[in-house]
């Protein structure tokens, strides 16, 4: 048994040049020899992961689709351009190389991107992966009739270009500076062949028709598990070594090490709370991956609901929050309370704007008092006679978020609120909750990432159904300035405008950072190659290079 820490950019050259990567060239078959003993891949075997949620829908495109379970799941099935590493740089997937103005892959006036892909990719029926398939991608996100999340940056193109076969041209109406970020980790490419002509809102929710990645989609059995299969057609250095991968839920992070015990699962991403890691580690022949990564979790204000649309009255709340508290108590203190909506990872743009709010009782009376609140005979904050509940909303079954929670419902009845905590199915809060405003004060992370764009988040161009501003947060400026900051491929520019727009946020609190969360990965000794990865991409970036080391005696 053993436990591995890592910080996210914390590698050594060496470290960063032996991670394997699913292969990039001409395919060929997995090597079927090798035994164990040797330290050599063996092909063959059923992988079983135990998984805490299960994806709403399997579409990461449309509304529902943003829960990263389903990107966990799709991430060797669906694959982008380029996708993240776990030292936060980027490498090219289907792209032959990332476009740049050295390569000539990018142009500044007028804004253009040029995209090559790899000769050798194909689709899982052999189709190749075309340049059409890019701009029916681009078509689909932009199509009016689908319930897209977000169409930040796509609804900028003036005109898309097919060059060849493999390279494809987009000309922007302005400068995009996130322009690695489409169709990579926060999107993929989608096969038009198996998909024109089909209702985009319904036809990817239950099963995936073909594959770019490693793996093929296989089966979804409602309430149990996901499984997919190894795609045969796989274009890359090698097919993966594992028969099948099998995403199985269990939402009970007791149940999970129960069943890591018992040999029923291989491995599992449990909820981020530091105190499962020794449970984990005490399992004989277990080991454990940990790593304080670009995941942060926050508490998020709806807007338009009541009492919380005073910024008064959010701007008490933050002074309520004991963030070192809940750190110490949900993290063991291994990580620290984050300060912005940007992580210190993404150093440019990071400015810790909120690390004025720190508990002071009395700021916390002078606010509620100029937002015409009283306390009543019980100490509660009340106003026009009657008491404030306020409602705080995250999934349920996830330990280090109800651990958070009653730890903010006992510090904020502690200064005069009262505070009811509802738990909602992950399905439910992220499909629904979220997108429909059913929520006063929710809780959920965000993922960051080496090119920040906050636009689909915190614009208010970006409100649902349009994008993912789930707070309805509102603020002319900063939609100026996110405007501004993705406009420009100035890294000075685009950091001095971020640092504005998290200044001003700071002050209009739609939302409270909290802390970056730990990502676990734990996974039976007999499991070889997993290598966490604290990014978008998740910890089972890399499932092609997974192999079980007793499969060759099964």
């Amino acid at each position: 048994m053993s436990v591995r820490w890592r910080k996210a950019l914390a590698f050594s050259l060496a470290l960063a040049l032996a991670v394997s990567i699913v292969g990039l060239g001409g395919c060929k078959t997995a090597d079927d020899g090798g035994a164990a003993a040797d330290g050599k891949p063996v092909v063959g075997g059923t992988l079983v992961i135990g998984y805490e949620q299960e994806p709403s829908i399997l579409n990461p495109l449309i509304e529902g689709g943003d829960m990263m379970a389903t990107k966990d799941v799709l991430s060797n099935v669906l694959v982008g351009l380029v996708r993240i590493k776990p030292d936060f740089t980027y490498e090219p997937v289907l792209a032959e190389e990332i476009p740049s103005v050295e390569n000539g892959g990018v142009t500044e006036d007028p804004f253009t991107v040029t995209w090559k892909l790899k000769k050798e990719a194909v689709w899982s029926d052999g189709t190749p992966v075309s340049a059409e398939d890019v701009k029916f991608t681009q078509e689909t996100i932009m199509n009016p009739d689908w319930k897209i999340l977000s169409k930040a940056g796509y609804e900028d193109v003036e005109s898309v270009e097919i060059i060849d076969d493999k390279t494809v041209k987009f000309t922007f109406k302005k400068k995009l500076a996130n322009y690695r970020e489409w169709m990579s980790a926060s999107s993929v490419v989608l096969p038009k062949h198996a998909l024109e002509g089909k209702d985009f809102n319904t036809v990817m929710n239950k099963s995936i028709p073909v594959a770019s990645g490693p793996f093929v989609f296989e089966s979804w059995a409602d309430g149990d598990s996901i499984t997919l299969a190894r795609n045969d057609k796989f274009w890359g250095d090698r097919t993966a070594y594992l028969d099948k991968v099998v995403f199985k839920w269990v939402p009970d992070t007791n149940t999970q090490i129960a069943q890591m015990k018992t040999g029923e699962v291989h491995a599992v991403n449990p909820s981020p709370d530091v105190s499962l890691i020794p449970q984990l580690e005490a399992i004989d022949g277990v080991t454990v991956q940990a790593d304080p990564g670009t995941i942060w979790e926050h508490l998020a204000f709806n807007l338009e609901k009541p009492d919380v649309s005073d910024v008064k009255v959010r701007a008490a709340i933050a002074y309520v929050v004991d963030r070192q508290k809940i750190v110490d108590e949900v993290m063991a203190g291994v990580v620290k309370p984050l300060d912005d909506i940007f992580v210190p990872e993404q150093a440019d743009f990071y400015s810790a704007a909120w690390a004025m709010y720190k508990p002071d009782a009395a700021m916390v009376d002078k606010l509620m008092g100029e937002a015409g609140y009283a306390k009543d005979a019980d100490g509660m904050w009340a106003k026009g006679g009657k008491k404030v509940t306020l409602e705080f909303k995250t999934t349920a079954n996830n330990k280090g978020r109800e651990k958070m929670f009653q730890i903010l419902q006992a510090q904020l009845k502690e200064s005069g609120f009262d505070v009811k905590l509802a738990f909602e199915d992950a399905g439910v809060f992220f499909g629904e909750s979220t997108a429909n405003g059913n929520f006063q004060v929710g809780e959920w992370a965000w993922v960051a990432s080496p090119d920040p764009s906050v636009k689909t988040l915190f614009s208010s161009e970006q409100l649902p159904p349009d994008g993912q501003n789930y707070y309805r947060y509102k603020n002319a400026d900063v939609t100026k300035w996110i405007n501004e900051a993705d406009a420009s491929l100035d890294l000075a520019k685009r950091a001095e405008l971020s640092k504005m727009i998290s200044a001003q946020m700071a002050k209009d609190l739609p939302l409270i950072p909290l802390y970056q969360r730990l990502q676990i990965l734990s996974f039976q000794d007999k499991v070889k190659g997993p290598d966490n990865n604290p990014t978008l991409e998740g910890p089972f970036w890399n499932l092609g290079d997974w192999w079980l080391s007793d499969a060759a005696t099964k």
